[in-house]
């Protein structure tokens, strides 16, 4: 049912809507949020990334020859208690809620 169920969509991406290739980046992000959201909890930084040089990650890990590219990264790290962006050190700096948003 599972497999119907994504070959439903993916062929209404690819044979009707003309668009599979941003339909699956799209489903790609959903996931990246997921996994920054779970490391979250486990106490891990990660940053999304976009705007890397794919042919070269494609190159280092044999993606070309699967048939497969990437589309972006995630970096992954602990964040130290002397890095001056530490929050305890620079608390983050935000805008107030009505210099952000209008209420119409």
């Amino acid at each position: 049912m599972t497999k119907d169920g994504r070959t439903l969509f993916s062929n209404i991406h690819k044979e009707l809507l003309k668009d599979e290739q941003h339909w699956l980046e799209k489903q790609v992000y959903l996931n990246i949020g997921q996994f920054l959201l779970g490391v979250a909890l486990l106490g891990i930084d990660a940053c999304p990334v976009e705007g890397i040089d794919v042919k070269i990650l494609d190159e280092e890990f044999g993606l070309t020859e699967k048939g497969l590219t990437s589309i972006a990264t995630v970096s992954l790290d602990y964040r130290a208690e002397s890095d001056f962006n530490y929050p305890k050190k620079t608390p983050k700096s935000r805008l107030s809620f009505d210099e952000i948003l209008t209420l119409i």
